[in-house]
């Protein structure tokens, strides 16, 4: 098993993982796994889908029986050969939507219940827009516990609804709230204290961040290939940081290549505190209130405050970038996703159609080629970050290409 410990980036003590974690109990500080050494092979043959990460990963499967829990596959990049050729760029495809649960937040929903399981965590109050519940309910239900009990946006009740399939009422426990995304989650962190329940965390629990890292490793150890960009949709900025984290853990920190936030523009509070080059998320860069957007549905958070500065260090560090994109940007780029065959013919074999959050990060690679940032011949990798959930798309927007 890799040898690490819990490091507070604020206060620098180091802790074993003897309880449930979402901050430094000492200052309140950023926790982080931190492992003792990279390891002289990451991968273990004897292993397969996630579970051959363990050397670098704070999982044990040679003792902690948890492949009898779940089996994650790699997930396959695409080459888009015609929309590379539009771009003027080699674009790739991650494709995620082929998960469990048809989002890569299925990565995250097996190590963070397995965190719980090992720090014996009976109870979890979970703010979700509805991939991460989704995510969550169904390694939950897998497992056999621990009882989630999750607080979602009323406006994504129907996605949820949807997919109640993945989950078990025994184990899942779903109430609808009606606010943004920051007020579910001071609702949630409420009713934990009411209940005397933890609270999951977002951004500060690092069991998601590990588990969303096994995306950089498929790409570090199983591709193999080095990209330019790599890009994602944000609304905490998770994805991003556990990317960089993949290349930090395996000693190759430098090599990391620029990365491309991308929000939209009705709530891009990370784009106006990059763009007016500030260190820290201030009140002016908060959007008062979110616009109703049906282009808009997951990428509602107004006050990722705890994420941003830390977002903006790597950001620096490897000359990466947030960016905005309007409606319209976003209803184009969904179009284009179909200019390939891969999408098409995926659409034809399974119904699956494309998230909104994709199509809002290749909105953004669209915005980057024309503004000249992402330069011609460019290698850009795309997290196509999970299918659209029930409602989220109107099939007219794009009938004609499939």
């Amino acid at each position: 098993m890799a040898e690490y410990l819990l490091r507070c980036a604020q206060c620098g003590e180091g802790r074993t993982e003897d309880a449930n974690y979402v901050a430094c109990p000492a200052c309140g500080g950023f926790l982080e796994v931190e492992f003792a050494r990279v390891p002289a092979n990451p991968i273990d043959p004897r292993f397969a889908s996630i579970f051959k990460y363990h050397p670098v990963m704070p999982y044990d499967p040679t003792v902690e029986d948890i492949q009898a829990h779940e089996d994650l596959e790699e997930t396959p990049v695409v080459r888009a050969g015609r929309l590379s050729d539009k771009l003027g760029i080699e674009l790739f495809f991650k494709d995620e939507t082929v998960m469990p649960t048809g989002t890569w937040k299925d990565r995250e929903g097996y190590v963070t219940i397995h965190r719980l399981l090992k720090n014996k965590v009976a109870d979890l109050v979970v703010f979700s827009s509805g991939n991460t519940a989704t995510s969550l309910a169904r390694s939950a239900s897998i497992v056999k516990g621990p009882r989630l009990h999750f607080v979602i946006p009323s406006a994504s009740r129907n996605r949820i609804q949807a997919l109640k399939k993945f989950y078990h009422d025994d184990y899942v426990k779903v109430h609808f709230f009606d606010g943004s995304n920051d007020e579910c989650s001071a609702q949630a962190a409420k009713m934990a204290k009411e209940l005397g329940y933890q609270v999951e965390g977002g951004f500060a629990n690092y069991a998601r961040r590990e588990g969303l890292k096994l995306l950089g490793l498929e790409i570090l150890l199983g591709w193999k290939q080095r990209v330019d960009w790599y890009v994602q949709p944000i609304a905490g900025g998770i994805g991003i940081y556990a990317y960089y984290k993949a290349h930090k853990d395996l000693g190759v920190a430098d090599q990391c290549s620029k990365m491309l936030g991308v929000q939209a523009d009705i709530c891009a509070p990370m784009v106006n505190a990059w763009k007016d080059g500030s260190a820290t998320l201030e009140e002016r860069h908060i959007p008062q209130e979110v616009v109703p957007s049906e282009f808009v549905r997951v990428l509602r958070t107004r006050r990722p405050v705890d994420s941003y500065p830390v977002l903006k260090t790597l950001m620096d560090r490897v000359g990466g970038r947030f960016e905005a994109v309007s409606d319209r940007q976003i209803h184009d780029a969904l179009r284009l996703l179909y200019l390939d065959e891969h999408y098409r013919e995926t659409y034809k074999r399974s119904g699956k159609l494309v998230g909104l959050e994709p199509a809002t990060a290749l909105a953004g690679i669209v915005k980057g080629v024309g503004e000249g940032y992402i330069r011609p011949g460019e290698k850009v990798l795309l997290n196509v970050s999970g299918a659209a959930k029930e409602g989220d798309i109107r099939l007219e927007w794009i009938s004609d290409l499939l």
